[in-house]
């Protein structure tokens, strides 16, 4: 069973302290990378996407899913939290993300042998340090923008 909450980028910022208090008091624990936020427990799991501007530093969107084998009383607290702050929830339906993740991780690694960018080898060919970073962010901008349309493939 999954729950997707849709917010704005500023209301979670504004937020996000109250977020990671229900998580902690419904034992929930951090296992992801700040590229795929995820704080998990034997029965539930909850990632996260962020949409940001990274010219601005600005959060632009927050899409946290939800995902456990019944409604739980997290599952009614981070409604109510989503539902105070002003965002949207809603049940996705579909096979468990743990029945398409491993389908999705294997075709983003062969995505990133085409498109990942060598940082060394492009530096030892001459292209200037600042260039090398805005291809890392725009590669990163993009695999993230994969990921979603490998997700929404793959549970369609």
């Amino acid at each position: 069973m999954r729950f997707r909450f849709e917010l704005d980028g500023e209301a979670y910022s504004r937020h996000k302290e109250a977020f990671k208090r229900i998580l902690a008091k419904h034992g929930l624990r951090w296992q992801g990378s700040l590229e795929h936020p995820l704080w998990s427990s034997r029965a539930e799991r909850v990632s996260a996407v962020f949409e940001r501007d990274a010219e601005r530093d600005l959060l632009r969107h927050a899409s946290l899913v939800w995902q456990g084998q019944s409604k739980s009383k997290l599952l009614e607290d981070l409604k109510g939290w989503i539902w105070e702050i002003g965002g949207r929830v809603e049940e996705e339906k579909g096979p468990a993300a743990d029945d398409v993740s491993d389908e999705v991780e294997q075709a983003l690694r062969f995505w990133d042998i085409v498109y990942k960018p060598n940082p060394d080898w492009l530096a030892s060919q001459g292209r200037p340090r600042q260039w090398i970073e805005q291809d890392v962010k725009r590669w990163k901008h993009q695999r993230q923008m994969r990921q979603r349309e490998l997700t929404g493939q793959a549970t369609d």
